[in-house]
């Protein structure tokens, strides 16, 4: 983004001193728009926070005045550092592009007095607000929308700020008189330059203005903060508590016998999840301020609608995409990013009852899917109206939108189990209220965008399994794939949320660590590197089987990308989307799916420890670039000695060679993409995958039942065969180079007990 906007900004100020002129109308709405952005976000502040610090700093010899002296100088270095920054990027590219650097240093001082009678002007208005609140019904019911109606405008006001920039600034023609006074104010930033208007009378008082609402504004919020600090911060109807809370006992008119309005304890068989997914909703519509794990999708949507309003014709296809989003966001968003916290004090009598783990988290993931699945479902099939799909095809994108929804909220429970909030209890009008915490909602925004685009892949991929002109049996089991690799990734979310609902609710101490409960000395603990001959892993029999199944699916998955490779992007790495979204595919199915959470969430093993050792960082550094010459002799050496010894080999080219592709994308211009590329794909992909289960897990299970030389040998035989997909029999001087790299690669991982050297040697060359 710095070198986007610094780019446009310097093309402007090239273009400006070209011209002599600037269209400051259109800078007068911005600079308008934005100071009417940030009067309202400092009001958002001022109703957030309320009370200064709590009630006991009003309780201290300090007076009002000096704590709001303090709180708006505060809010104002917020604010003018916030602005100033951006502000600082783009005046200098500009002013470095029109070659006028004084413009840098009288924007500087225009921004400052600006942007401080905002913080106070914002305060002012926040103040005003919240007595409102406090003193009106009417305003305490509308509050309820009011936060998602608020957000809607500050998307708009922000997006309509940013539109000249995107080339739509005819929309905003009809507020240029409403700018005037900040077309005015531009003077004082252009002062001294051909570009802005002149420095006249209406300049001079709108400055003056400016400068002088400063101490007017401070006197009226001065006013308002004793009204504000000292009210009573929960009038009547505020607070709305169930008439008859949970427990309560009264007498009977018939005898003496007591009965219980609602249960005391949780039912001895425990609530269905449906009934748990109930409540869940009850006691949400109860609390509006729930809504605010949606602000991000609002903004995400917002943004996808906005920009769809230049092009008509595509809106079909963008509100299709925009609901099916929404509707996995949703999913999981609402009831899973912090299913922990919300229960609260009740952690203990759920831990007590007979209501298990299980039925526990799939209440919370039933309340979310019985919101967003028909919410995806409705937009996937917009979609296949808008995409002129048949039937089936329809049909079968509508039932992976459905896997999508299910693994989006089995991974925000997951994401909220271990992200709890606890530090984040809120009382809003009478209900506690834990939000989940910043942390769980961008890993829960980032993990949705990555599963959306593992499932709009095999949605892609479905037409295509239709086509006469294509490999329909690939592309159906790619498609199958894509679903096996979502169910997979939300099962794993499921099984971390039971596992952490089923833990005590008082956190167990930490020398009780797993590793110590199962009996196993753990890595830190004695001493000795996780790997290598000083530490060699001992694995279970469960723990053998399944890493096993890993690496044989590995070898399965492996083989067919590598064929999709050759088939349909022979020219090698491409810049192409489709491309780019294959190789991102195989990032996420192989390196983060089966290798990552299948080893340290199936598995059972400390992948760190594996491939680090603090105490040896250094000295694997240096291990990893001795095994960049080593692997580099291994490749070049064995290739020109097999030339040599077989000089009448068939040629790699020929040997590999792959039918015409159908898919086809423009090879990669530029030497430093290309390795950019080369660099992902060795490193995050090919080192990560093979060393983590070749060196890694294989050689750890041969060492501890053959030895290491057996172990160095069997692994660098096993991941010579595993290279079959990659090059066919016919190209078998390959794979005699790939048994040296591995007998390489295997010794380091015996010398060093890392797999960090390894991995560089490997991800570098590879």
């Amino acid at each position: 983004m710095l070198f986007f906007w610094g780019q446009i900004a310097y093309t402007a100020g090239q273009e400006a001193a070209r011209e002599g002129t600037l269209p400051v109308d259109v800078l007068g709405i911005q600079l308008s728009l934005l100071v009417l952005v940030f009067v309202v976000m400092g009001a958002l502040r001022v109703v957030q926070q309320g009370r200064p610090e709590g009630d006991s700093l009003l309780l201290t010899a300090t007076t009002p005045r000096a704590v709001l002296v303090g709180l708006t100088v505060h809010s104002a270095i917020q604010l003018v550092g916030f602005v100033l920054f951006p502000t600082l990027l783009f005046a200098g590219g500009f002013a470095l592009g029109a070659e006028m650097p004084s413009i840098l240093l009288t924007t500087v001082l225009a921004v400052i007095p600006l942007f401080t009678a905002v913080t106070v002007g914002g305060t002012v208005v926040g103040q005003l607000v919240v007595l409102g609140l406090l003193e009106s019904e009417v305003l305490r019911k509308v509050s309820r929308v009011f936060g998602v109606v608020l957000l809607l405008v500050l998307i708009a006001l922000s997006y309509a700020a940013m539109a000249p920039v995107m080339g739509a600034a005819e929309s905003l023609a009809p507020l240029a008189i409403v700018a005037s006074p900040a077309v005015e104010y531009l003077a004082f930033v252009f002062v001294g330059t051909p570009l802005g208007p002149p420095l006249d009378v209406g300049s001079v008082v709108v400055g003056a203005s400016v400068v002088a609402s400063i101490p007017a504004l401070f006197a009226v919020a001065t006013r308002l903060a004793p009204r504000l600090w000292f009210a009573d911060a929960t009038p009547t109807g505020m607070i709305q508590r169930d008439a008859l809370p949970t427990g309560v006992v009264t007498r009977s008119s018939d005898d003496d016998s007591t009965k219980h309005h609602g249960q005391a304890f949780p039912p001895r068989t425990g609530p269905r999840p449906l009934s748990l997914a109930l409540g869940l909703w009850i006691r949400w519509l109860r609390i509006p301020v729930r809504f605010s794990v949606l602000f991000p999708l609002v903004i995400v949507l917002a943004t996808a609608l906005f920009g769809a309003v230049s092009n008509p014709d595509q809106m079909p296809l963008v509100v299709g995409g925009v609901l099916a989003f929404a509707g996995v966001y949703v999913s999981g968003a609402v009831f899973g990013l912090n299913p922990l916290g919300e229960a609260g004090e009740m952690r203990t009598v759920e831990f007590l009852s007979s209501t298990t783990s299980r039925t526990l988290v799939l209440g919370h993931l039933l309340a979310g899917l019985v919101a967003g699945t028909p919410i995806a479902v409705t937009g996937s099939v917009i979609l296949s109206v808008a995409a002129d799909l048949s039937a089936p095809v329809a049909l079968a994108v509508g039932l992976l939108v459905v896997v999508l929804t299910v693994a989006s909220g089995c991974v925000a429970v997951g994401i909220g189990s271990v992200l709890p909030s606890r530090d984040a209890q809120r009382t809003y009008r009478g209900y506690e209220v834990a939000t989940p915490s910043q942390w769980a909602l961008v890993a829960y925004m980032v993990t949705t965008v990555f599963l959306s685009v593992i499932a709009g892949i095999g949605a892609l991929l479905v037409p295509l399994s239709t086509d006469t002109g294509t490999s329909a049996p690939l592309f159906a089991v790619a498609s199958g794939v894509a679903v096996l690799v979502l169910l997979a990734v939300g099962y794993a979310g499921f099984r971390t949320a039971v596992a952490r609902f089923g833990a005590p609710p008082y956190g167990k101490r930490e020398d009780q660590s797993e590793d110590s409960r199962r009996g196993t000395p753990n890595a830190e603990d004695t001493g000795e590197p996780a790997l290598g001959r000083a530490g060699t892993p001992t694995f279970t029999r469960t723990q053998q089987v399944r890493g096993l199944t890993l690496l044989g699916a590995f070898v399965v998955l492996r083989a067919v990308a590598a064929r999709a490779w050759d088939r349909y992007f022979p020219g090698g790495y491409s810049t192409d989307p489709v491309f780019l979204g294959f190789l991102g595919g195989i990032f996420l199915v192989l390196s983060v799916g089966l290798v990552y959470l299948g080893f340290t969430r199936w598995v059972g093993v400390d992948l760190r420890a594996w491939w680090f050792d603090r105490r040896e960082l250094g000295g694997d550094l240096a291990w990893g670039v001795v095994g960049i010459v080593l692997v580099l002799v291994a490749t070049v050496g064995g290739a020109l000695a097999l030339t040599l010894v077989f000089p009448g080999l068939t040629p790699v080219e020929e040997a590999g060679a792959a039918p015409s592709p159908t898919v086809t994308g423009e090879a990669v211009a530029g030497f430093g993409v290309n390795l950019l590329l080369g660099w992902f794909f060795g490193f995050a992909i090919a080192a990560f995958q093979e060393e983590t289960l070749f060196r890694g897990f294989l050689q750890g299970l041969l060492q501890d039942r053959y030895g290491r030389s057996v172990a160095i040998v069997g692994q660098a035989a096993v991941f010579t065969l595993a290279h079959l997909g990659y090059y066919p029999v016919s190209a078998w001087p390959l794979l005699l180079v790939v048994f040296l790299v591995g007998l390489v690669t295997g010794w380091l991982v015996d010398r060093r007990g890392t797999l960090l050297p390894a991995g560089i040697a490997h991800g570098f060359v590879g």
